[in-house]
């Protein structure tokens, strides 16, 4: 070999040692890596076919963990003797209020040695139904619903699509009553009708994006047959209440106790001819909810630390109320698990255990679009198929409302995650200053004092009705988040 020849196989050697390229998750996978990854995309469209609320995800996660002897335990609750008491390798989970729910391996070290935490959120973007919604247009023979968004939407995609209304009904007795109409394809289903493009110009044309539908223009067509004895007055809306009478025993006050939401009806399905990709509504985070369900689900040994896959309501609308991150529950379910493990709660031991806590907030974030690249730096997005995506920080502008990440923590997940082979890569939320987002990592690093950061799938076409993700991904973030609760 001459001596150039020689120095320029020296210089590809020294690029291959120092630089940084990812590969494709796809490429990484042996064949039956391929087929299991396959075979969890079914498992997830089951999931968010049968499951698009947080109601129903609470309900479908609870069914699982029953089927993998989990059982239920409620916080404080110690009726008889030693029955209170939990020892390493207790499969046990606790609900809130029918909206959270929280998986528990106990492990077999003291809680005072931290806990693995990965945490989700079950809501998702969608339509509420207002506290009275039924009303009558008599001029357009028309009965509709009003509504008010739910989350982040760009109204105008929620307009001409079908919609399925679920949730429930809550009588003054306590009776409570599911409501779902459009799920079964002899359902009808309900629609928020646009105006035609020829007649737009002066009522549509000149407005911004965010405006095209506006919030209170967002209703919903309910039915057009009118009532057919004469002395009705509302002629209309009395027909639709009668219906609802016949089928659920409910009044027009009983709307004020409901819950109802209106929801895509476009069936999750495969996406491309290759069947790389995953479209539905729900993604965001129903993707990070069934992943963190299913890691926990299916690891059989005892966990040296106890492990919990904390999942919540209300992150779209900023994580408050009793059901979401910011609430005490999972403190409190915290609490509860140092009593019946090791028998006491001191103050001292409970902050000495969630500070030493790791904890995941398992989430979506944005890829690099194909179309609109302007809004990402190339450099530092997200690829769709590239594996677990990993985001250090979140927030706006100058990092305004970031949960950061400490180098610590992410070399910690680095090598566990090279050690175990997980696809990983890390990307940023979008270019300086194009926008931003957050999590409900923030919370935990403030109330906890614990680790955090927000790792998940990168998901195109976010708080859409039809959101697209990749397989490879997901099988990724489930290597990841099952390596995560072992061994960190």
């Amino acid at each position: 070999m001459s001596q150039d020849n020689s120095n320029k196989k020296k210089e590809s050697d020294l690029e291959e040692e120092l630089l940084y390229e990812l590969d494709f998750a796809w490429n990484l996978y042996s064949n039956s890596q391929k087929l299991e990854s396959k075979e969890l995309a079914e498992k997830y469209i089951e999931f968010l076919t049968k499951a698009r609320t947080e109601r129903e995800r609470t309900a479908y996660i609870k069914e699982k963990a029953l089927q993998r002897g989990f059982r239920e335990v409620e916080i404080g609750n110690s009726d008889a003797e030693g029955a209170h008491k939990l020892k390493p390798g207790d499969r046990i989970f606790y609900t809130n209020r029918k909206k959270n729910i929280s998986l528990v391996i106990v492990g077999s070290h003291p809680l005072s040695h931290g806990l693995n935490i990965i945490g989700a959120h079950l809501d998702t973007p969608r339509v509420d139904l207002k506290i009275r919604p039924l009303y009558e247009d008599k001029e357009s023979g028309f009965a509709l619903f009003k509504t008010h968004y739910y989350g982040g939407v760009k109204k105008y995609q929620w307009a001409s699509i079908p919609l399925i209304l679920t949730g429930v009904v809550v009588k003054k007795n306590g009776t409570v009553i599911d409501v779902d109409i459009g799920t079964n394809d002899n359902d009808p289903v309900f629609i928020i009708p646009d105006l035609l493009p020829h007649l737009q110009q002066k009522v549509q044309q000149d407005r911004k994006t965010t405006d095209v539908i506006k919030g209170e223009e967002m209703n919903v067509l309910v039915g057009a047959i009118p009532h057919e004895n004469k002395n009705i007055k509302q002629k209309f809306k009395v027909k639709i209440l009668q219906i609802l009478h016949e089928k659920y025993d409910i009044k027009e006050e009983d709307f004020l106790s409901a819950e109802l939401s209106l929801v895509p009806a476009f069936k999750p399905r495969f996406v491309g001819i290759d069947k790389s990709m995953i479209g539905a509504s729900g993604q965001d985070d129903g993707i990070c909810s069934f992943l963190a369900m299913q890691s926990i689900l299916d690891i059989k040994e005892i966990p040296e630390k106890t492990i919990i896959a904390a999942l919540f309501d209300k992150e779209e609308i900023g994580s408050s109320g009793s059901t979401g991150a910011k609430s005490s529950w999972l403190r409190f379910l915290i609490e509860d698990l140092l009593l019946k493990k090791e028998n006491h709660v001191k103050s001292s031991k409970l902050n000495i255990s969630l500070t030493k806590t790791k904890i995941i907030s398992a989430d979506v974030g944005p890829v690099l679009h194909p179309t609109f690249k302007q809004v990402q730096d190339p450099r530092t997005a997200a690829i769709l198929g590239k594996g677990l995506r990993i985001m250090k920080y979140t927030g706006r502008a100058g990092k305004v409302n970031s949960s950061d990440a400490t180098a610590e923590f992410i070399a910690e997940l680095r090598h566990i995650f090279d050690e175990n082979e997980v696809p990983f890569q890390l990307g940023a939320f979008s270019a300086v200053d194009a926008g931003g987002g957050g999590t409900i990592a923030m919370y935990f690093a403030e109330q906890f004092n614990a680790d955090v950061v927000d790792a998940g799938p990168a998901v195109l076409n976010i708080h859409s009705p039809y959101e697209i993700s990749h397989i490879a991904d997901i099988y990724a973030s489930y290597l990841g988040y099952r390596t995560f609760f072992k061994h960190i």
